[in-house]
């Protein structure tokens, strides 16, 4: 049986020595060494920000102190907002028995973006494993949670007494992350407390992230002269970007605001000035729910919750720590009235990891240059290892769907039943995987059986692709290269593979495609020359429609695809103008126009074949995904009935035939088809409606 003991205890020096470390932990293990080596899995949004890497650097240090396995599951908070980067979140496919024992989630940063209550129902998909969550209490799971009252108290009280802050800017957390709500409930009850107006506090929306910084901060700024004393960040990397923003504005920082933040990550010891903020162990944190996941691997039981406690660390964005401070070496003061000294081993460690990171950089320079001249997958696959190495990875996989998945933002991915392994080298065996590729289920596990040597590892995967595709996944045992480098590293890998994979495509197909190419030539020149667009939406009209989209099947033939033809009719647009007018008419038949723009992609033939009629035609497109097309139609214009103000209602009926590159069919036969679907499908509504 292990026992774990915390104790809180003064500290003037820690591991870095520039903040305050308030727990102390012992984890005794009274059996030693365990037979088995357990598989821990940790699901984080990634592995560059300071907040994690502290958890991530408690898990791994207990891992190899007890010879554990460790794999990272590097893939973004759930809805991530940002560009393309939702699709990282679909290597938590790969969680399950299958790939560990048990999982430790990061729950703080999980959930940014998504409700708790959502959050909490999605999380449950992953048992029966053994699950500790880092933040974020969640029923029947054990929780490590943050007393994010008495730090962040003890710091509002510090404002307002010691500096005389009566007035407030806060810089909020994601409104629906709890331990973003609890910080602000401690605001406003602090308010109470001290019988301040909230009407003279200002309160920016952010995200604790330092893009919503700014987002928020940076245009009140370009707009309004602050009338508050001191800023009050719901996390570090919020405080960093608003002493930077502050910095480019003119202000100084704390004579003429005061700026704080929350969680004492390693940055917030360096910034200039340093930040006064509040500390929460994330170290501590991290090697608690990797005991605790232990624990539960060997059936024992864990508390259903561990509070840890908080506290502020004044540094100078306060003022608390001046010229005079730090002349004695004082680099923080606290609550006990005990300061926290310079640590001159910790600075030189901190120096080290400097000049380390400038050599990252040239390797990274050089991994880039050879990276360009890639041309095609095997081409990638003799280069590949040599350029990692370069970064000092020495372990890694590359895994590669059979074919592109798509995987859309508000979609679900699904793991394939087929993926290759088509790269593997371990620094602990000689043998490199550059020869045939090893085709394996990755719903079961998330590589082939003994691909690594027999060891305890650290593993990091992160998935692998281009736009709303998924390519495959990566696998890596990080070296001494910042966490930053290798998120990089998987981020250009992906363009990389995409743009070989494209080669090949293109190489194989040239023969085929040099006579479509010559057609498309004339039929270029011939539609250049007429008129194929519709005035109203701006879409192809009948002419163009035809012409081009017969051109897109002709060439879907050449390369044996397939695709689908869909006719589409407004419901009611007759009543609409008949009630409300001609103009009101036009109105809707723009906006549906533009629904169906949004509906299709880019490469997609959508036209207004006149009046309420429309018609598309979408390469390479199964039948099945009519119903998601729909689906995805249907959302977007009840959005619209709501928002729009408009006394109508937009709906739209259609029909889809698909077809195929197999055979021969005529674009205006398979509108017919289509049609005939359409009206079915009216009927079908009428009937509905009783009439």
């Amino acid at each position: 049986m292990s026992n774990i003991i915390v104790s809180y205890k003064p500290a003037r020096k820690t591991r870095a020595g520039f903040f305050l470390l308030p727990l102390s932990l012992k984890i005794v293990d009274n059996r030693g060494i365990m037979k088995k080596i357990a598989t821990l899995g940790l699901m984080v949004s990634s592995t560059d920000s300071e907040y994690e890497k502290e958890i991530i650097e408690g898990i791994s240090s207990y891992c190899t102190k007890y010879n554990q396995k460790l794999i990272i599951f590097s893939g973004r908070s759930l809805s991530w907002p940002y560009g393309w980067e939702y699709q990282k979140t679909a290597i938590y496919e790969h969680i399950h028995k299958g790939t560990i024992d048990a999982l430790i989630v990061a729950s703080g940063t999980l959930c940014n973006y998504i409700e708790e209550d959502l959050f909490k129902e999605w999380i449950k998909k992953f048992e029966p494993l053994p699950i500790v969550s880092i933040a974020i209490p969640l029923k029947g799971i054990p929780s490590i949670v943050v007393d994010n009252q008495t730090g962040l108290r003890t710091l509002l009280v510090h404002l307002f007494t010691t500096h005389g802050c009566k007035r407030f800017g806060v810089l909020t957390g994601p409104e629906d992350n709890s331990e973003a709500q609890k910080r602000m409930e401690v605001f406003n009850s602090f308010l109470k407390e001290h019988s301040l107006d909230e009407k003279d506090q200002t309160i920016f929306k952010g995200a604790f992230t330092p893009e919503s910084c700014h987002e928020s901060l940076k245009p009140w700024l370009d707009t309004h002269t602050p009338n508050f004393k001191a800023l009050v960040c719901m996390n570090d990397s919020m405080a960093s970007a608003a002493l930077q923003i502050l910095k480019a504005k003119g202000y100084r920082v704390p004579e003429d605001i005061i700026v704080t933040g929350f969680d004492d990550i390693v940055r917030s010891r360096f910034e200039n000035p340093t930040l006064t903020t509040v500390t929460q162990d994330l170290i501590v944190q991290g090697t608690l729910a990797a005991s605790m996941a232990h624990s539960l691997i060997k059936g024992e039981k864990v508390k259903p919750l561990t509070p840890l406690l908080t506290r502020p660390l004044y540094r100078q964005s306060c003022g608390c720590i001046g010229k005079e401070e730090l002349s004695q070496r004082h680099v923080a003061y606290q609550e006990n009235n005990e300061y926290i000294d310079f640590d001159a081993h910790a600075f030189f460690e901190l120096s080290t990891r400097l000049f380390r990171n400038q050599d990252d950089l040239i390797h990274l320079r050089e991994y880039l240059s050879n990276m360009i001249a890639i041309v095609s997958v095997g081409d990638l696959l003799d280069r590949l290892p040599r350029s990692l190495r370069l970064l000092g990875i020495e372990t890694c996989a590359l895994v590669l769907f059979e074919k592109e998945i798509p995987f859309e933002r508000d979609g679900q991915f699904k793991l394939p039943s087929v993926a290759n392994l088509v790269l593997r080298f371990d620094k602990y065996d000689s043998k490199e995987g550059t020869g045939k590729a090893i085709s394996f289920d990755p719903r079961s596990s998330l590589l082939p059986s003994n691909i690594f040597s027999s060891r305890p590892y650290n593993l990091v995967t992160t998935s692998l692709f281009h736009r709303e595709v998924q390519l495959g996944y990566l696998v890596w045992e990080p070296g001494n290269c910042d966490p930053s480098i290798s998120e990089t590293i998987s981020v250009q890998l992906s363009s990389t593979i995409r743009a070989a994979l494209l080669f090949e495509a293109k190489q194989e197909a040239e023969a085929r495609l040099h006579l479509a190419l010559k057609d498309l030539e004339h039929y270029n020149t011939t539609l250049h020359s007429i008129s194929r667009t519709d005035e109203l939406t701006s879409l192809y009209n009948r002419r163009g429609f035809i012409t081009l989209g017969q051109e897109s099947m002709d060439l879907a033939m050449l390369m044996e695809k397939q695709g689908l033809v869909v006719f589409a009719d407004m419901d009611g647009l007759k009543a609409i103008n008949d009630t409300w007018g001609h103009e009101a008419g036009d109105r809707a038949i723009i906006a549906m126009s533009i629904a169906l723009k949004k509906t299709f992609r880019r490469m997609d033939i959508v036209a207004r074949m006149g009046g309420d009629e429309f018609a598309i035609v979408a390469l390479d497109i199964p039948k099945e995904f009519v119903k998601t097309l729909r689906e995805r139609l249907d959302t977007i214009l009840e959005e619209y009935n709501q928002k729009s103000g408009e006394p109508f209602k937009l709906s739209l009926s259609l029909g889809a035939i698909e077809f195929s590159g197999r055979q021969n069919q005529k674009l205006e036969e398979l509108l017919s088809l289509a049609d005939s679907v359409l009206y079915e499908e009216k009927k079908q509504k009428r009937a509905r409606r009783g009439l």
